[in-house]
Formats: structure tokens, sequence, C-alpha cells
């Protein structure tokens, strides 16, 4: 039966069991949630129950933030696959059945169950709100369920066109799926139904409110079609109210369908506020003369709108306040005698009305000037406003000189460079998102840099004597403001017209040569780009040499006070000093060595200086004979008026990874006002005592170890001066394990030391790596190589890299052995004695440790060395064996060897020693004849004592020695048998 017809025939059962009860319309919870959401509900809540499939039943999924039964079936319907809702212990699931078995109703506690769609249905729940369903009760088959679902089938088996003739049948109309729709269904007219034969014939309205009557009635009493009913209740709220009508008993008159309309509302926010405080009426109009009731029901608000208020809900007109944005549905019903009926309708709350204002465009700076050579200027906009916001910026010249273009032309700010002399207008328009635009301009004024004209400077005057006869003048002080693009050089008209050689006569620096005794003038002319010149003069006299040389003066004495050891010795007040003045310091006494930074100026400086008197001296001379000189000395006095100690500087804590052939700790930055005179290193008593100082160096500024091992070092420095006052200071040295010692692996080869060659050393590292080669693309890093003490034996270190990360070490041991083991135990003809990792990593089988020294085990109590697997097997130390089990074992084997011998002695003794008879002996008694009574009657014995061979101890008795078996060579003689001897 087609899901619309079926909701619709139990809305008419629902409304006539109603009647029939008397009940007033009203919806419960589940049937609001039914009606507004999920027309497929079924609105019985089953206690107690679960589905018969449990976890198996189909996909389920775990609602966070539904604790209730409402919310959990709200989600459930939300969901268009989902089936069942379940809410257990407030946790609300979700299922989707795999099949309608896993999903029957079984018993099961603190659970609650509501099917929310039957295994199979699929609805559309917008669909079937705007559906139009007909409500005629004439689709009603009147004889049977079956022929009910076969007629409702086929009306909605045709499609058709709204609006087109012709493409439904006779007595038979177009129905569309909702008004925005011209494609729908032909069904039946009011008063119609469809017959077997898919026609519309006119029915009786007796016979089917007497059957829906029946049917319903029975439904009641045996509480079969509970959820029908309520399903038929709820999904009346989906159907056209105007078009609804329903039918009562056969003595009624039918209740008549009321035409129901709601003027939906559309109101707006006011500017700055977030609800609407006044109220907002919405009203319901019923056609009719007569009374109505009316009953508004709210179906849904928006986010954070259940703060609305309503009131007068059961009137016409329905008052709501604290409305907030988004949209209200609410649903009236409409009652009066003998009719009913029902419309949808809501207030839509939209945001303020915006009124948009157009942008307003700024420009800073709107006026400046710019002088050159600055060439770059920035205009801003972005104090541009809108009363939302400035979409588009762009920037364009209006006017400005030729060629010119920008750049950049969006943004909201421009950057101008490159400037040219001139005047810019700049226009800026923008435009905010709804288009609408505003432009302002600025004034930009480019003015070109005036150009100067140069300064020529040709130099100070120069004077020579001979022999000296080259010169060089300088005009390369001549400036200009945009620099100097030309140089000449010319003799000028106060020259006495000496001959001269005259060389770049075109740059800044003019070479004289060749000059002669005189006076000689020259002319500078310097121009700029703009063809502005400027001249200057320069005068070079030429002189005979001196024949008195310069008079020394060395200055006067210097006094230092330390910690000052610096000074400068002055000679400039040199008498007769010309520019071919040579001048010659020297040192001629002091406590030390000091230091003259140059000794051939006029002024020179002097460090390093210490405590006591220096002696310095000045030769100076002119020309090239430097026998004709003068000196003067000149005396530097340090003195020392307070003595500061020194200050010792260990260098500060630092830290070193192994291995590290040296360990350095630098003292040398300690300082004192004069000089250190003494250094000592001294170990802290808490210092690892690991490490060799070498070379002395404990009582040296910087302290050599050798051999150090992993772990802290704390060294003392101690220093003193020449007063004796000292200073302390403390390094630590922190000495880090190599982070690959583990990979680094040992090769012993027995060869001298004395003997290896480099070249040796090279063949054997690239043998190394072509056996390594067979297994991985390896190389090797050769680390250490050295002798071991009082043996003919090398030992090699190094490290195995592959793409650039090193190879584990005992990887590359194991590999290593294996290759020299398959291929030859040798490397160049010289035979290799162990190869294995640096570090043993040898775990001894987990009972005991490895010894470094010996790599040989240490094993735990109770445990030792495998016999076989050392002698026998891998030949790897180990600690497999237990001492218990080994004890427990040995034992057991000699027991069993024991055994096993006294098993082979007893079967040999047995098989030799069967057939021998054993040697009898003498019988001490015989038998008695019969003629012997007197002794016979002396020694009779009981017959019971005969019989039962039993001994006697007492001395009294006769005691009968009875064996308990017949020897088996025993033979019977003239068919007697033996009688056993008698002892008495």
């Amino acid at each position: 039966m087609d899901w619309v017809h079926l909701l619709y025939y139990c809305g008419l059962m629902s409304l006539l069991v109603v009647k029939i009860h008397g009940a007033k319309l009203s919806l419960p919870p589940m049937e609001l949630l039914k009606s507004s959401l999920c027309p497929t509900l079924d609105t019985n809540v089953y206690e107690n129950s679960l589905p018969s499939g449990a976890k198996d039943a189909g996909e389920y999924e775990v609602v966070e933030g539904a604790k209730d039964l409402e919310s959990c079936v709200e989600n459930c319907c939300k969901n268009e696959i989902c089936n069942i809702a379940i809410l257990h212990d407030e946790n609300c699931i979700n299922l989707v059945c795999k099949d309608s078995a896993s999903c029957t109703r079984t018993n099961s506690t603190l659970a609650k169950m509501v099917v929310v769609r039957e295994v199979g249905t699929s609805m559309d729940a917008e669909w079937l709100k705007d559906r139009k369903i007909r409500n005629n009760i004439t689709h009603m088959e009147s004889k049977s369920s079956d022929a009910l679902v076969h007629s409702s089938t086929k009306a909605h088996g045709r499609y058709c066109e709204y609006g087109i003739p012709g493409n439904c049948g006779e007595n038979e109309e177009c129905v569309t799926y909702n008004d925005k729709r011209r494609d729908g269904q032909c069904q039946c007219k009011e008063g119609f139904q469809f017959d077997e034969n898919s026609k519309c014939e006119e029915i009786k309205l007796v016979e089917a409110a007497s059957l829906l009557e029946t049917t319903t009635v029975r439904n009641v009493l045996t509480n079969t079609s509970t959820s029908a009913l309520t399903n038929a209740s709820s999904s009346n709220s989906y159907t056209n109210s105007s078009t609804l009508s329903t039918t009562t008993s056969p003595t009624e008159s039918p209740i008549e369908k009321l035409i129901v309309k709601i003027n939906n509302k559309t109101v707006h926010l006011q500017k700055g506020l977030n609800t609407i405080d006044s109220p907002v009426p919405l009203a319901a109009y019923a056609i009719g003369d007569v009374d109505f009731k009316y009953h508004w029901i709210s179906l849904s608000t928006p986010k954070d709108g259940d703060k609305a208020t309503i009131s007068d809900a059961y009137s016409q007109t329905v008052t709501l306040s604290n409305l907030v944005e988004g949209v209200y549905v609410f649903k009236v019903t409409v009652q009066a005698v003998g009719a009913y009926g029902e419309a949808v309708g809501n207030i839509t709350v939209l945001p303020p009305v915006h009124i948009n204002k157009g942008p307003v465009a700024m420009i800073e700076p709107a006026t400046q000037s710019v002088k050159l050579p600055n060439s770059g200027v920035i205009l801003d906009g972005s104090g541009s406003s809108d009363d939302d916001a400035v979409t588009e910026y762009h920037w364009e010249i209006v006017t400005g000189p030729l060629g010119y273009k920008l750049t950049d032309q969006t943004g909201s700010t421009l950057q101008l460079t490159d400037l040219v002399p001139g005047n810019f207008t700049i226009m800026l328009r923008v435009q905010d998102k709804e288009g609408l635009e505003d432009s302002a301009t600025a004034q930009i004024t480019v003015i070109k840099e005036p150009d100067y004209p140069p300064t020529a400077n040709a130099g100070g005057d120069q004077i020579i004597y001979l022999p000296k006869k080259e010169i060089v003048l300088c005009g390369n002080a001549s400036t200009d403001d945009h620099g100097i693009v030309e140089w000449e050089w010319t003799k000028g008209p106060e020259d006495s017209g000496q001959a001269v050689d005259m060389q770049d006569t075109r740059t800044a620096f003019l070479h004289l040569s060749n000059m002669v005794e005189g006076h000689y003038q020259f002319t500078l002319r310097v121009k700029d780009a703009a063809g502005q010149s400027s001249t200057a003069s320069v005068h070079v006299y030429v002189q005979k040499p001196s024949l008195t040389p310069p008079k020394a003066n060395a200055g006067e004495d210097v006094r230092l006070v330390l910690p000052n050891t610096t000074t400068i010795l002055d000679g400039s007040h040199t008498l007769d000093a010309v520019s071919t003045t040579h001048w010659l310091w020297k040192q001629l006494r002091g406590p030390n060595k000091a230091h003259l930074l140059t000794s051939n100026l006029a002024k020179v400086n002097v460090t390093g200086l210490t405590k006591g008197d220096y002696v310095f001296s000045l030769t100076v001379w002119n020309g090239e004979d430097s026998k004709k000189n003068s000196s003067d000395e000149v005396t530097v006095h340090v003195i020392q008026d307070i003595n500061v100690p020194p200050k010792a500087n260990a260098g500060g804590d630092f830290s070193v990874v192994l291995p590290a052939s040296v360990v350095r700790a630098n003292g040398s930055n300690s300082v004192d006002d004069v000089a250190i005179t003494k250094w000592l290193w001294e170990r802290d008593p808490n210092s690892l005592a690991a490490g060799t100082v070498i070379s002395g160096s404990d009582h040296s500024p910087v302290l050599m170890l050798t051999d150090v091992v992993a772990g802290r070092y704390l060294w003392r420095l101690t220093v003193w001066d020449a007063q004796g006052a000292a200073s302390t200071d403390t390094v630590s040295i922190i000495v880090k394990e190599d982070s690959h010692q583990y990979d680094e692996v040992e090769l012993v080869i027995g060869a001298d030391i004395s003997s290896l060659s480099q070249s040796q050393l090279t063949n054997l590292c690239q043998e190394l790596q072509l056996l390594l080669h067979k297994d991985n693309d390896i190389s090797i890093t050769l680390l250490t190589v050295n002798g071991l003490t009082h043996s003919e034996e090398i030992r090699l270190t190094f490290l195995a890299y592959s793409n650039g990360k090193i190879v584990s070490g005992p990887e590359v041991a194991s590999s290593l052995r294996h290759q020299l083991n398959s291929d030859s135990s040798q490397l160049l003809d010289i035979p290799v004695l162990s190869v294995d990792t640096v570090i043993c990593q040898n775990n001894c089988s987990g009972h005991g440790e490895c010894v470094q020294a010996t790599r040989e085990c240490r094993c735990h109590t109770w445990w030792m060395e495998s016999f076989t697997r050392r002698h026998m097997g891998d030949g790897v130390p180990n600690c497999d064996w237990s001492v218990v089990y080994v004890f427990v074992g040995s034992c057991f084997s000699m027991v069993l060897t024991s055994l096993c011998i006294w098993l082979v002695i007893a079967l040999v003794t047995k098989r030799f020693l069967t057939n021998v008879r054993p040697r009898r002996k003498p019988p001490r008694y015989s038998l008695l004849d019969n003629q012997e009574d007197g002794v016979k009657s002396k020694l009779r014995v009981p017959s019971n004592l005969l019989d039962s061979g039993s001994d006697s101890d007492s001395d009294a008795e006769v005691l009968l020695d009875l064996r308990k078996g017949k020897h088996r060579n025993d033979k019977q003689r003239n068919g007697y048998h033996k009688l056993q001897r008698i002892r008495t």
C-alpha cells in the first residue's frame, strides 16, 4: 500500500476514534514530533524492550547529548535511514536494521525502544508535508484490507502533468506533489474510488463509514492497531488542512472540512537590537459563520529562540514577543460542531534593514613636494571608509609626465618610485561590496635638484730635495654634488719653465718625474656632468740636498702607572724635519721586550710594557745618507702604586665526545695588572682519576690530557703574579660516550706495526670494503690504527656506512667473520686473528656479563658455559647451562650407566652359568631303615610338621628343612620324590 494513502486512511480512523470517545484533539510530545518531523514514527514507547538481534541487528550510532527519549527519537527522525531509537541508562542509540527479523521486539530491562521507521520504509518528510492528499473516503475499499491495498497501489501508479487535459481517465484528476511542481499522479475525484479494474466508480458513504467504524472499534478493543492510529493522528499535520474531511457513523452527518488560512508575517529587527520586544500578532481565518475554537501549537523555533513568549493560544489571533532572528513555525487547529480544519504558518524575523551608504575615499597626504634625488613617494588610502567595508581599491594617474606608469594599481597604499620632475595628479577609486564608488585625488610636485659647479682641489704645495726627482700630486679632494666626470692637469702660468715629465694628466693623481731644481706650478681643472668646471693650482719646489741633518727630539719622558701598559712615543718636535726625513725608533733597555707597532714614523705606539724603566732612542736623517743623522733618547717609567691580584680564568666549562686523543683546557685568558708568573693545574678530589697530563702542561696556561674516559673531570687553575698574589678558577670537563661506540668494529691482524706501510693499510681497507660489498653497498671509515703491546699484532677500529648511515656494529662484525670464514682468513696475506665490536655486546645468554678485556662471559651463580656450543658449535662465549640441571643430568647419567652395566653383567652371568650343575654338599643325615624302630620312635616327627614344611627355632624340636621350590635339576628316582633333609 502506498504510504501516503495509508497515512490518510489511518488519519480518518484516528479522527473517528476521537469522535467515538469524545476526546479533544490534542498532540502529546511524541505525536507532535511525528506531525512536525517524522510522519513514519510509531508513537508507542516499548518499555523494557530491545531488538532481538541486539548488536548484530544492524549498524548503530551512539548519539552524544541526547539524554531523554524525545531527543533520541528526534535524532533518529533526522536520519533518513534510521529505523529504531533506543534509550538505555540515558544513552541514546540510533539503529539501522539489516532486516526485519533482527529488529523484532524482545524483553530487556532498563531500555526503551521506539520504532521510527519500519524496515524497508524510506519517506521524505518534506515531500509528505508538501504532498496534497485528497481527503476522499472513497479511496477505501469496503470489503477487505487486501482490496484497500490493491486499489491504493493502483491509484498511485499513473503519473500526469498538472493543467494538461486528457492525462487522467474518467472521474479522475491530476494531483501535484506540491505547489511548486507540475508533475503528479492520477487520483479519483471526490466520491469515487478505484475498483479492481483501476477505474473510478462511485461508492456509498454509509458502507464506507460503517466499515471504518467497525474496524476502528475492533482495533481499539483488541489494542492491535494502536501504532497505526497514533501514526495516523500525527501524520495529519502534514496533510493540507483545507482538503481534510472525516466521516462519522452511519447515523451522523459527515464532519465538515474547514478552510483555514494563516497570514504569514515578516518583521525586521531594529538596528542595534537582537530581539523584538513589541508584540507581533499572527491571525488565522476560517470560513464560516459559526463559533470556532482555535488552538495554536509551536512546531519549530530558530536557535536561541526558546525565550519567545506566546499569549492567547486559544484565540483566533495569537501574540508573540521576545522574538529573535529566524523562522517560527506554528500550527493552528480550528474546531466547530461537525467541522474541523488546521493550517501551518510562520513568522520570519529578518535582520535590521540595512541602507547602504556609499564609501568615502581619502588619500594621505593630499599634497606633497618631492625634491630630487629623492624619487620615492607613498600614498596611503587606508583611511577610506564605508558603513560596511571597502572591497576594492584602484589607483590611476590623472595627469603626469609623459611615459610614467604605475607598477601597482590595487591595494590600500600606493608606492611611487623613480619619479621624474613634474606635477602628478593621482586618483584613488574605492568601491564597496554593493558596487557604490567614491574617488579622491592627491597632488605630487617633483622638483628638479639644482646642479652646483664642482670645487677643484689640487692639494697643498710640495717641496722636495734632490736627488729625489719624483712626486705625485693628489687632486682627489676635489668635490661635486653629482660627481666629477673629467680631470685635467696642466702647467700653470707662474711656472719657472723647467722641464718635467707629466703622466696621468687625465686622472685625479698627477705623476711627475725627472724634475730639476726650480719652481713648478700645476693647474687642475675638473668638470661635472653638466659641463660646469673649476680650477685650482699647486706649487712644487725642487731644492738642493740639505747638508745639515735635522735635530732629533724624542719628546719628554713618560710615566705610566699599571695597569696601563701602552704609551705613544712622539718625535714630531724634531727640528728641520721635512718630508724626506727618515725616522727610526729602537728600544735600548727595559725589563722585557716591548712591542713597537711601527718604527719608521714620527709617532709610534708602544705596547706590552711591564713594571720597570724602558729607554727608547730616536734617530732621524734626511735624504739617502743615513750616516748624517742625529739621535735622542726618551725614558718610560712604568710603576705600580697598588698591586692588583691576578684573575684566573680556566676557560669555562665544556664537553667533549669520545674518541678524543687530546683534551685541552685553556687558561690563557687569565689576566694580571703586570704579568702572571706561575701557572698550576690541580685535579679536584671529586674528579675522575683517569687521564694523563702530557708535556708538563699542568704548569702552563693550557692543560692537555690524554687517555680520558667518559665522565666528569674537575680541574682547578691557580695563577700567581710577581708579588705572590694568586687567584683560582675551576673548569668542569664532561667527557661523553661516543654515540656510535657500539657500532665500532675492531679488527686484529697478525702483523708488526713497524712494518705496515700506508699503501698496505689503504689496500687492506679497500679489501675490507670489497668483502662487505657482497652483502650491501658499504663503505668504511678507519678510526684508529695501533700496535698491541708486547705482541706483533695490529688493532684497527673502523665504522661502516651504508647510504650515509652507520651500519650496526654487530651486523658488520658478523658479516665480516662470515666472509672471512667462507673466503679466507687472511687479508693481503696477513692473517686475521679476530673480528668483533670494540665494546663487547655479548649478553651471555642472559645469565652473565661480558668481560671487556677478555671478551669472555662471567656467568651468574648456578650458571655455566655450554661446552658443546663453545667447542663444537659457533664458538661464542655463553652461559647456556644451569649448574643444577648439569648436576642432575650427570647423576642421572651415572645411575643409568651403572644400571646398564649391571644389566649386561647379569645377562652374561645368567647365560653362561645356567647349565652348570651346582656342587652338592655331602649329606649330614641318611634315611632310616624300617627295622630301626627304636630309633625311629625316638625321632618320631608329627605328620603335621611334615605337611606344613615349617621350621621351629626350639632346641627341643626337630627342625625340618623344607625347601620352597624344587630345583629344576633334581630328578625323581624310582618313581619316588626325594625327601628333604631333616635337621635335628
